[in-house]
C-alpha cells in the first residue's frame, strides 16, 4: 500500500493553539479596523489557530482545481519551496482578516504581482495565469467553504444570518486580496451553490500532483506534523476529494472544541498580534 493510501493513526490533538506565534503574522499596529470592524461575523470566529486547518486543506485542494481546469502545475510546483506557499497563504489570510486597509492593499497588490508570474498553456492552447477570474473563484470558493466547515466543527454550527453575514465578511476581506469580489458568492447559499458546482464536475489528479501532495503532507508546521492536520480535516472533506487522494476519512484526529464564552481577545487572536 503507498504511503498515500495508509491509514492514518487515530489520535487527538489537545491544541493548535502552538500555530499561532510566530508564525509570519504581521507585527504592526493597525492604523483602522480595516475592511471590517471588530463586530464581524467573520473577525468573531476566525481563531488564529484555524488558518492552519485550512492550510492543511489548501495542500491538495487547490491542487485538485487546478489539474481540474487541466492547467500545467509544473511552474508552481518549481517554485515549491518548503511549502512557502502555504505559508503565504495563512498569512495571507490574516492580513486579510485582521489587517488595517493599508495593509490589506498590500497584500492584494502582493497577491496580484505573485498570481501574474504562474502562467501556462491549457489543453486549449489558452494562456492562463494564477489571476485567472474563473481559477480565483474556484480556489476562493473552497478555501472559505473549508474555514467555514472547520470553524462550524469547533465552535458549533452557526445560524443562517451569521452564515450570510459570515460570507459578506470573507468577499470584503479575502474575496479584495483575490482581486475578483464581483464574482464570488456572497452569501452562504451562493458559496454553496458554487462549492457544489466544483465537487460535481470530475476531479481527476496528476502523477505530479499527488508526488507534491505526499511530499506535502509530510512536513511539520510549528511542530505539528501536516498529517495530522490532513487527518484532522478529513472527515469534512467530500467523499469524491478525499477518493482523488486517497484520504482515509475513516480515522481522524479530534478537534479540540472551542467553547466562545471561555476564549479571550488574546486566543481570539490576530488581533492582539497586530496590535501589539
Amino acid at each position: 500500500m503507498s504511503p498515500v493510501n495508509s491509514p492514518a493513526p487515530a489520535a487527538v490533538l489537545t491544541s493548535l493553539r502552538p500555530l499561532r506565534d510566530g508564525f509570519d503574522t504581521p507585527r504592526t499596529r493597525p492604523v483602522d479596523d480595516g475592511l471590517v470592524g471588530d463586530d464581524s461575523i467573520l473577525r468573531r470566529y476566525c481563531a488564529p489557530w484555524l488558518p492552519t486547518v485550512l492550510g492543511g486543506w489548501s495542500a491538495f485542494t487547490t491542487l485538485v482545481l487546478i489539474d481540474h481546469m487541466r492547467q500545467s502545475i509544473s511552474m508552481a510546483m518549481a517554485r515549491r519551496a518548503n511549502f512557502n506557499e502555504f505559508r503565504q497563504l495563512t498569512r495571507g489570510m490574516l492580513v486579510a482578516i485582521f489587517g488595517d486597509t493599508e495593509q490589506v492593499e498590500a497584500q492584494r497588490r502582493g497577491a496580484w504581482e505573485a498570481h501574474s508570474r504562474l502562467r501556462g498553456i491549457d489543453a486549449d492552447g489558452r494562456e492562463w495565469t494564477a489571476n485567472d477570474p474563473e481559477l480565483t473563484t474556484r480556489v476562493y470558493t473552497v478555501l472559505i467553504h473549508h474555514l467555514l466547515a472547520a470553524q462550524e466543527k469547533q465552535i458549533g454550527r452557526l445560524s443562517e444570518s451569521e452564515r450570510d453575514g459570515y460570507c459578506a465578511d470573507a468577499v470584503r476581506t479575502v474575496g479584495y486580496v483575490f482581486g475578483t469580489t464581483p464574482v464570488l458568492p456572497g452569501s452562504y447559499d451562493a458559496l454553496e451553490a458554487e462549492y457544489a458546482g466544483i465537487i460535481a464536475n470530475e476531479l481527476t489528479v496528476t502523477p505530479e500532483a499527488h508526488e507534491v501532495f505526499q511530499e506535502n503532507r509530510s512536513l511539520r508546521v510549528k511542530d505539528i506534523p501536516m498529517e495530522e492536520l490532513v487527518a484532522a480535516t478529513a472527515d469534512l472533506l467530500d467523499p469524491e476529494v478525499a477518493a482523488v487522494f486517497g484520504i482515509d476519512r475513516s480515522q481522524t484526529v479530534d478537534l479540540p472544541r472551542i467553547d466562545l464564552s471561555t476564549v479571550t481577545e488574546e486566543d481570539l487572536l490576530p488581533i492582539a498580534v497586530l496590535r501589539g
